[in-house]
This record gives C-alpha cells, structure tokens and sequence, in this order.
C-alpha cells in the first residue's frame, strides 16, 4: 500500500486493496467502447480517460498486465486515429503519464515508424485540416512526449533504422533540410540497452563530423548537444578521454560570453526555417540541460574530464559577478541548476542501486565529488550576490543540495559568506541571498553540529562555529524584519521557519543546541514586538506601487509575494510548549 493511502482512516484504507480490480475492470470496458471496424468509435473511449487519470494520481496499486495492456491498446487506438487530433492528443497526455509512471516496471515493444508517419501527415505537409494552430501545436506536443516516453522501448535495430531513414537529410548542411533532419535524429533515436551496439566509435565521429558541418548555429548546436548528452549519460563505459578538448571547446563556444569589448554573438549566425524552429522548439538558446548532463557523467575515477570541467569553469566564473551580467546571464544560471541537480541525481542513483549496471569502477568516489563541489563552489561565490533574482535564487539551492553532498566544504563557505553579509547590512541584496542559502540549508547545519559535536576536537570546533551560525543568524533575523524591504523580511522569516522545521517541540525548560532556554524566551519577547511593529508600518501593495490600473483593496507583501509569513507562524507555534505557547 502506498504511504498516503495508509494514512486514510482505516475503512477506506481497507477499500483501497479492491482498486486493482477496478482498474481491471476500468481497462476492460475502454476495449470494449472500441470497435476496429469503426474509427468514430474512439470518440466512446474519451469519456474513461478522465477515470484512468484519477487511478494515476491516486497512488492505486494496479497490476502491471493491465497497465501493459492499457498502454498496448491506447497506442493502438492512437495510431488508428490519424485526423483526429483532439482524440490523439487525449489519448497521447494518458499514455505519456503511465509510461513515465511505469517506465521502469514495463516490458513493452514500441515501433517509431507510426509517430513518424503522424507527424509527416499532420505538421510536415500542407494538410489542410478544420483544427485551428492550438490544436495542431498541442498535438505536436504531445507526439513528441509520447516518442520521448516510448524511446526506451523500441526494439533492437530501431537506432539504425531511424539513423539511415534521416542520414540523407543531413547530407547537404546548407539545406532547409537537413535542420529537420536534425531535429528527427534527437527526437527519435533511442539510446537503450537492446540498441547499444549501433553506437559505435565510427558513428561517434561521424555524428561530430556532422555537428562540425554547420557552424554558428544555435538551433543546430543544441540538436547534436543534446544526442551526445545521451549516449554519453547512458553508455559510460565508453572511452571518451580523446575526445574532451573538442567537447569541453564546444560548450564553452555555445554560451557566447563577451571577450573584451566584443559583443560575444557570433557574427554571421545560420538563419533556421521558422516552422522548424517552431517545431523543434528550445526553450532557451543555449543547451545549458545537455551540457550539465554530459559534463557529469563524463565524470569518472582517472578521467580528465575534471580538469577540463575546471578550465571552462574558471573561463565562465567572471561572468557569474554582479558586474558582469547581461543577456548571457539566463544561460549560465541554466548551466549552475542543471550541474546541481544532475550532479545529485547521478550520486543517488549509484546509491540506491549500487549493484545494477553500474560498475563499481565508473562509480564516483570521495575525491570525484570534492573536486567537482570545490569547481561548482567557485560558480556560486560569483553569483550569489547577483543582482539578478533568478541566479540568486539558483545559488541559494544549489548551495543547499551541495551541502549534503560534502558539508566539510560547502558549510565552512556558507558561513564565511554570511558573516561577511553581516558586516555590509546596507547592501540589501547581498544579505537577503546569504539569509536564503542559510534557510535552505538549515537541515544540513542542525546535522552537522549534532554529529560534529560527539566526534574528536576539530570537529568539535566545526560544530560550534555552526552552532554559532545558527544562533546568529536567528538572533539578526530579528533586525531582518523591515517593512521598507519586503524581499530581506521574506527572507528572514523563510530562515525562521527554516530552523524550527528541524527541531522538536521546545519546552520553557530545554537548553537549545544553539540557546540557553532563557535567551530563547527573551527571543519569543522581541520576535513579537518586531513583528507587531512590521504590522503596524505595513501598507497595502497598491500604495506601494500605485498606478492608475491599481485595485481599490490591494494586500500586503505578506500576503501577496509568498506563503512564509504564515508558515512561519505555524512553524514556530507548532514547536512551542503549552507554557511557551501560553507566553506568546
């Protein structure tokens, strides 16, 4: 039984084992809404895709044969309702919920040919339909989900017969061509286990020959950025050692950053057709996603992929100041999150399965995540001051994530760059990001000094300097609360409910790890006066920023920019003994 489920009160709990044999019966009767002798029939079957959504979110167990045999039956029904877009697109967003649900559970064998075929007859040819363009981009959408989701099934042979039916296209670069070409090959080239063999040192030259054949070209760089990120992702075993320089030049070529006085764009750009570019959409210029992917999993014990990651890392840091933001800034933001976020997903994934097709010698070690946090740390002291909300953001996570991963290296720098965010309280901004990376790492401090302070007298040292940390900064949270500069009161109170969220109920009596019992006491005092005195000085967001489109009633910052100022409240309350509680 799933978890939520278990916590229903226990005579629906109990109702939930039936599901299984609803969700049989629930399959069973969309087969027999269908009749293959007539293609209106689909139209019955639309009116159960809302119920098998409702077992999706549901958490239900079903049986895996029945899901196995929804899925073969909805792709049938699928591929036999070609002009009927509204129908496919329904049936399409279904099947792409389970097969991500189950992907790993299903045993299936999927052909590519018929989404080809849908979407040559629907979007590639002059097929004058009664759907408007909604509809159309919808159905593009999710035929391209659906191939997506059905990639890891397609049988063995499918990489060499996708490669050969769009290897012509590719043959003249300066072609309108060969961009959709392109575009087909990252689509619907699969990179799983039964099409391992077609991927071969040969075709690996051959696909780097084909990216060097058009230059200066944002939409062609990320079609063949993101192939190489998966192959790369799921074949590791391969050797790619002499093939790093060219790589590692690439996506340092990709980001366009200024040098000197230049403008940083390349100056004669490849104009790509405007239907291609709205069908192989990006939703930014620069693959960011494909380069974080493949550089982390180029990643390996003896590899020299660290030293190259470190060489283009020390080239891009500059552009991470708050001195040196521009248009280049949204991509380089992209680069940070997805390093993070890929980094931790790879280290978890070696974690979980440590006995599945991972060899123990591709595996990441100690040394592999130091050196790749201390490169990524310099990333983040450039842009954690950054002017620009998202990268600020971003810094602050991934600040967080890294701590977990090696908190000898990133909490030592947290609590430096917080302290020095204390000695410059006038520039706003640089305290607002310090007081948020230390919110989101809050977890990772209350465990370090927990766990520091039983072990031997260097860490001891650490687990009082984050005991400090702790103490300080919920002891200037007070000075944080400002009416006059809603983002550091935000802020302040995300720290707040930050380091209550970790801690057990507090008793008038208990010595916190970080406060003796009668100074937190005196906190509760002052953390009220502070707070009815933000209260009494606040005004409603429209006298703030007046306009003539203003509303008559317009609500605080409070209210309107976010939901700390009350999880905070039930946070801290939530903690408080009946005594405390009775004080405040």
């Amino acid at each position: 039984m799933h978890r939520y489920n278990a916590w229903l009160p226990p005579p629906v709990a109990a109702a939930t084992t039936k599901e299984k044999q609803s969700f049989a019966a629930v399959v069973s009767s969309v087969k027999e809404s269908y009749s293959t002798d007539d293609p209106e029939s689909v139209y019955s079957t639309l009116k159960w895709i809302s119920v098998i959504d409702l077992f999706i979110k549901a958490k239900s167990e079903v049986s895996l044969e029945d899901v196995a045999a929804l899925v073969e039956f909805g792709l049938k029904v699928f591929n036999a309702s070609q002009d009927k877009l509204y129908a496919q697109v329904r049936w399409g967003n279904v099947l792409v919920r389970l097969l991500n649900k189950f992907r790993k559970k299903l045993t299936l064998r999927v052909d590519w040919r018929p989404f080809y075929d849908t979407l040559v007859h629907t979007h590639f040819t002059r097929n004058t339909g009664p759907e408007g363009w909604r509809i159309r981009q919808r159905h593009f959408e999710t035929v391209t989900s659906l191939v997506r989701s059905c990639r890891r099934f397609f049988p063995p042979g499918s990489a060499h017969e996708i490669w050969s039916e769009f290897r012509s296209l590719l043959e003249n670069p300066w072609h309108n061509s060969a961009f959709e070409g392109s575009g087909f090959v990252r689509l619907f080239l699969p990179t799983n286990v039964d099409n391992e063999d077609f991927y071969s040192r040969e075709w690996i030259n051959e696909c780097i020959f084909q990216w060097d054949s058009i230059p200066n070209c944002q939409f062609w760089n990320s079609q063949w950025a993101a192939i190489m990120a998966r192959v790369i992702k799921n074949y590791k075993f391969k050797n790619w050692e002499d093939l790093l320089p060219e790589l590692f030049s690439r996506f340092l070529n990709m980001f366009e950053v200024p040098v000197a006085s230049g403008g940083g764009s390349y100056p004669f750009t490849i104009d790509v057709p405007r239907n291609t570019r709205f069908l192989f959409t990006n939703r930014s210029q620069t693959p960011a996603k494909a380069m974080a992917k493949s550089i982390v999993y180029l990643l390996k014990p003896g590899s020299l992929a660290q030293q190259h990651f470190d060489k283009l890392v020390n080239l891009l840091e500059q552009y991470y100041h708050p001195s040196n933001g521009g248009r280049w800034t949204y991509s380089l933001e992209r680069l940070l999150f997805h390093l993070v976020y890929t980094f931790r997903k790879r280290l978890q994934r070696e974690k979980e399965n440590p006995d599945t097709n991972e060899r123990i010698e591709l595996c990441l070690g100690k040394s592999e995540r130091e050196s790749f946090v201390s490169t990524v740390l310099k990333l983040i002291d450039r842009g954690q001051y950054s002017k620009n909300e998202h990268l600020s953001e971003t810094v602050a996570a991934a600040t967080s994530i890294l701590s977990y991963v090696e908190p000898s290296l990133v909490l030592p720098f947290l609590v430096s760059r917080f302290h020095m965010a204390l000695e410059t309280m006038t520039a706003t901004h640089q305290l607002k990001t310090a007081v948020t990376s230390v919110a989101f790492s809050g977890r990772s401090l209350f465990y370090m000094s927990l766990s520091a302070s039983s072990m031997e007298t260097d860490d001891v040292n650490d687990a009082d300097m984050f005991s400090d940390l702790l103490m300080i900064s919920l002891t200037n949270a007070l000075l944080g609360m400002d009416a006059n500069d809603p983002p550091k009161t935000l802020a302040t109170m995300q720290l707040i409910a930050s380091i209550f969220s970790n801690m057990r109920t507090l008793d008038d009596s208990d010595n916190l790890s970080f406060m003796p019992a009668e100074r937190f006491s005196e906190w509760l005092d002052e953390f009220l006066c502070r707070l009815f005195s933000l209260l009494q000085h606040l005004e409603p967001s429209s006298v703030l920023n007046e306009d003539v489109h203003s509303p008559a009633t317009s609500g605080t910052f409070l209210v309107e920019d976010g939901p700390q100022y009350f999880c905070m409240l039930e946070i801290l309350f939530g903690r408080l003994s009946r005594s405390l509680y009775n004080q405040v």
